[in-house]
């Protein structure tokens, strides 16, 4: 029994036996957390939800709301231009396209929501889906530890920070559905006597966590592994046993039902059905046949005679299933996702491994660690301990329920050791695990001192205190941020602004021919798609091959010698280029990526590799060409007005610029064979800001010389940067000048050249 404070006022001991009044101060307190950042999300200058995939995120469910609620599976946004099947489950930005559509012609009638509509409701939906996790793990907690543990499990995953953070407001991802399912299977599945309606919710939970979020097909090996958990601990009760099966089944017939026609047909995916979708269906499906089987095994005599019909029934439909999905499926996709999702789990890919929810969880210093996880993170083994002695004191059928949640929180810590992105899985097992061994320590104190004392009482609750104040002041003092706590986006956010108004727009499917890309390093790739609304060749996602060359590419254009940078932009039909503080170490890796082994060679000399690339041009010499014919065809048309630190560089530079490809207008002439003709003028940038632009060519055999120059000598619409002067050409013949209109400049004419001295160069 679970000893109960006796001093309690009648009115709080009623209040904590209400388990609806409980679950909804448990909601509230969580919905209330989860708008910590809410001056960040809602700001005088706009709506930003939080983090980078939120803005790809975003992007889809806007597609969505424009397009009848289909949401692109191939997007040309990404991996310019040829796209890339994205395979993130399409549900989740459904679901956020419904809601948005649904309250909008709620509350404003017919039509469809702007995206300024679509981005709040967005916004305020993940708290709102989030704040029930507390509530689930409540109900769990206190089913098997009595009301305080399930007040402990709730009040521990309202203010876990590893969990409200992926459900805070503005957070549009599907990181949210991650402990929501788990914590719903968990509801479902880890009880003394589940009913046949039980296994309906864990599959409703399986199917949803499928459709809405990318880890979640671990949840069909879970279940696998609790069926089979749950048919060796019952098999000294055969009755249990058949109906741990039964139940199990009804939660393989749910999932299965659930996505068969979105696993069979491309009603959803028009492009091809996501792998991880089949996987997980082929996986369930055969886990299915295996539970009927032993189901039939475990029934024997009247037993078997009473239940033939109920089984055969099962057996046509698991057969039907399987005729109806199976021929559809691609087993050589289902293959590959298989090795993929291994290599996943164990962060293989060295591009993978260097993105921070990919990072192992003890990579953390000891203070992130107890501040996002709490104290009882370093306290857990011996929870584990208590469950396990607890449980084993207990008769196996009653001691079941215990051993499952035992073992789910085993695994689900495992994987949240090997990867921070797991914490979704392991939050929920992870605070009820904790919540049964304190609401246990005053019995375990009073049988190993042999006597009661007030102390044994007040000692968990001295111990919960301190376990979450770290928490508690962490979350309290978390400072308000815009999109990302670095300053980051903050830094990009007005040059993505200039990039939505200032260069032509490209169709919403990215896939015209007058559609093209802007070049960035990976990290801010869904910044540009979302914010400036044009397509990338380098962006956050690299979960396939596709998307992995996107990155390579745009890694190398940075990486590479202007030369070499612009055949790649070519063949990518790059127009603009935006330059933001990267990491030149991992750039040159990147851009090294073999997609053939998967891994990118040694790199010793990757700090000479940088200073020679486009990259360092562009950021420290303003793309000036100096005698590289590369950069003849690349001016800037925009800067920030305030600098930042660059690696690489001693000197602070513009927190952002933009550089555009352009045809050039030409400069051509005729002087002494081989000799250097020089080209120069004065720029001045929208900030005040001036510097020199300076070229040279030298003059083939017969005297002829060719050289294209960016900049017009007026200010375009489209620019923030003109020359100040007509373009100087200094050849021993003379002075000459030349001035460009911007016509001149993007449609690539010859100017005329005027003699300004007659004198030679050399006097």
């Amino acid at each position: 029994m679970t000893t109960t404070p006796a001093s309690l006022p009648t009115g709080m001991h009623r209040l904590l036996y209400r388990s609806a009044v409980m679950m909804a101060l448990l909601y509230f307190l969580s919905f209330a957390v989860r708008l910590s950042n809410f001056d960040g999300v809602f700001t005088d200058f706009g709506i930003f939800p939080i983090s980078t995939d939120s803005f790809y995120h975003l992007r889809r469910i806007h597609f969505a709301v424009a397009h009848g609620l289909q949401v692109p599976d191939v997007d040309h946004y990404v991996n310019f231009p040829d796209g890339a099947r994205v395979n993130w489950p399409f549900g989740f930005d459904w679901l956020y396209a419904f809601v948005a559509q649904a309250t909008y012609t709620l509350f404003q009638g017919s039509g469809r929501p702007d995206e300024g509509w679509t981005t709040a409701v967005a916004c305020w939906l993940t708290p709102l889906l989030g704040a029930f996790t507390p509530c689930l793990g409540y109900v769990i907690a206190t089913r098997l530890g009595g009301v305080w543990a399930g007040v402990t499990a709730g009040l521990i995953l309202a203010w876990l920070p590893s969990l409200w953070v992926v459900c805070a407001i503005g957070y549009v991802d599907h990181h949210v559905f991650e402990p929501l399912c788990t914590g719903l299977y968990l509801w479902a599945m880890v009880r003394e006597h589940p009913a046949n309606r039980h296994g309906v919710v864990a599959g409703s939970a399986l199917a949803i966590g499928l459709l809405c979020a990318t880890i979640l097909p671990l949840l069909v090996g879970l279940h696998a592994l609790v069926t089979l958990g749950g048919w060796l601990l019952y098999r000294s009760k055969p009755a249990a046993r058949q109906a741990h099966l039964r139940v199990s089944l009804w939660a393989w017939l749910t999932l299965l039902v659930g996505l068969a026609p979105f696993a069979a047909t491309r009603i959803a995916e028009l492009h091809g059905v996501n792998p991880a979708l089949t996987t997980a269906w082929l996986t369930g499906w055969l886990a299915a046949g295996a539970t009927l089987a032993a189901l039939g095994w475990t029934t024997g005599g009247k037993g078997r005679s009473q239940s033939r019909h109920w089984q055969s029934g099962w057996f046509l439909a698991w057969v039907g299933l399987g005729i109806g999905v199976l021929p559809r499926a691609e087993l050589g996709e289902v293959w590959y996702f298989v090795q993929y999702g291994v290599q996943h789990i164990g962060a293989a890919d060295p591009w993978l491994a260097t993105i921070f929810e990919s990072q192992p969880l003890f990579r953390l210093s000891f203070t992130d660690i107890t501040n996002n996880y709490t104290g009882f993170l370093w306290l857990l083994p011996l929870a584990w301990v208590a469950v396990a002695w607890e449980a084993w004191q207990k008769s196996r059928p009653d001691a079941v329920p215990h051993w499952m949640l035992w073992f789910i929180s085993l695994l689900t810590t495992g994987l949240a050791l090997l990867q921070l992105k797991f914490s979704g899985l392991f939050a929920v097992p992870f605070a009820v695990v904790i919540a049964l061994a304190l609401v246990r320590l005053p019995d375990w104190l009073a049988r190993w001192s042999q006597h009661q004392t007030l102390l044994w009482v007040i000692l968990p609750a001295v111990l919960f205190a301190g376990m979450l104040a770290p928490t508690l002041s962490f979350t309290i003092r978390a400072p308000t941020y815009v999109v990302s706590p670095t300053g980051a986006f903050v830094d990009a956010e007005p040059t993505l602004r200039w990039l939505a108004t200032h260069t032509p727009a490209t169709s919403p499917q990215g896939d015209q021919a007058h559609d093209y890309a802007v070049l960035c390093d990976w990290t801010p790739g869904h910044w540009v798609i979302g914010i400036a609304g044009r397509p990338t060749v380098a962006s956050p996602l690299g979960h396939t091959q596709p998307l992995r060359l996107g990155i390579r590419d745009g890694a190398a254009m940075l990486a590479f010698p202007p030369e070499a940078s612009f055949q790649l932009m070519e063949a990518r039909r790059v127009r603009y280029v935006l330059i933001t503080p990267l990491l030149p170490k991992a750039t040159v890796y990147n851009a090294l990526w073999d997609p053939v082994t998967g891994t990118s060679p040694p790199w010793e000399d990757w700090n000479e590799q940088m200073k020679a690339s486009l990259y360092a041009r562009l950021v420290a010499d303003e793309g000036i060409p100096r005698g590289d014919a590369a950069l003849t065809q690349l001016r800037l048309v925009y800067e920030s007005d305030f600098e930042t630190d660059y690696p690489l560089f001693k000197q602070p530079h513009a927190a952002a610029k933009v550089f555009e490809r352009v045809p050039g207008a030409l400069i051509t002439g005729q002087t002494t064979p081989g000799a250097r003709v020089q080209i120069s003028t004065r720029i001045r940038t929208y900030f005040q800001r001036e510097f020199d632009y300076l070229d040279e060519v030298v003059a083939d055999a017969e005297g002829r010389f060719v050289r294209r120059v960016p900049y017009a000598q007026e200010r375009s619409p489209l620019t923030t940067l003109s020359a100040l002067a007509p373009y100087r050409i200094v050849t021993p013949e003379g002075v000459f000048a030349a001035v460009a209109t911007e016509a001149d400049i993007t449609q690539g004419r010859t100017l005329r050249l005027t003699q300004v001295s007659e004198a030679r160069a050399g006097d």
